[in-house]
């Protein structure tokens, strides 16, 4: 089976190259989401400062970079509580999910990337996001939901890293004789 991928320079989902910051342009429509898979204090209402915004973001990206994944899991729940409808919330939102799958939480990873799915349908993190979503059902061990998942993945992004990231782990499905 494939580990999960370090998170390190490089061009495939999931990896961090160290200058990137934004992955997505900002988004002024998001909504709040009840019930998200995070788990930290309730933090003050937002600033309202986009400054604020970007510097809280920076700093969660910045732990995760770092490679200090309890931190940055705890920074990054803490700006969506503080700043749901922020400009960075579908990007918070993925590295949450990111930070959790490689700690190996796969189930909270899980939740976090289907709940940017929900939210941010149109996000430029949404291929990654649903890659990520078969990838916790695979580490899970529930072949039939990471074979459909990864095959969505290949159909509704084609000519895609993710895609050829989805299209790998469904060989190495058939190969491990799980489908």
């Amino acid at each position: 089976p494939e580990s999960a991928p370090a998170l390190v320079p490089g061009g495939e989902p999931g990896q961090l190259a160290p200058d990137e910051l934004v992955t997505t342009a900002p988004r002024a429509d998001a909504a709040a989401a009840p019930g998200s898979p995070v788990d930290a204090a309730p933090a003050a209402a937002g600033s309202g400062d986009p400054a604020d915004e970007r510097a809280a973001y920076d700093e969660a990206l910045g732990a995760l970079l770092d490679g200090r994944y309890a931190e940055s899991a705890r920074r990054f729940a803490s700006f969506l509580q503080q700043y749901p409808d922020g400009d960075y919330a579908d990007n918070a939102t993925y590295w949450l999910g990111e930070s959790y799958y490689v700690t190996q939480n796969y189930q909270v990873a899980l939740e976090t990337f289907q709940d940017l799915l929900a939210r941010f349908p149109d996000s430029s993190k949404a291929p990654d996001a649903l890659l990520k979503v078969g990838y916790s059902h695979y580490e899970l061990k529930d072949w039939p939901q990471a074979e459909s998942v990864l095959g969505q993945v290949v159909e509704r992004y084609p000519d895609t890293t993710a895609a050829r990231l989805a299209q790998g782990r469904l060989r190495a499905l058939r190969l491990e004789g799980q489908r």
